[in-house]
């Protein structure tokens, strides 16, 4: 099992909080752009996710940080469900 896999089974199992930049680094391993924007909100996104229900007109979403060093759990679910499409999406 891959690192990248270790970290995705880890916050499959619901964990409270993750340090941004391994979601962050993660991310980017997967082709995702990270735009830090006002405050707490970084704006994720991914040509994969353009037209995709649950995410914008570009393939945005967004990820709030809490005290600019932690990502919720809840905000996991999401990322999960980009990086499944983007799997998807090269897998074609």
């Amino acid at each position: 099992m891959s690192k990248i896999e270790k970290i995705l089974a880890k916050w499959k199992s619901h964990p409270k909080f993750v340090e941004k930049e391994e979601v962050f680094s993660v991310l980017e391993r997967f082709g995702f752009r990270v735009e830090s924007k006002s405050g707490s909100h970084n704006i994720i996104s991914h040509e994969s996710l353009i037209g995709h229900p649950n995410f914008g007109l570009r393939g945005e979403f967004c990820i709030p940080v809490k005290h600019g060093r932690k990502v919720k759990g809840f905000y996991l679910k999401r990322v999960l469900e980009a990086i499944e499409i983007v799997q998807e999406e090269e897998g074609d």
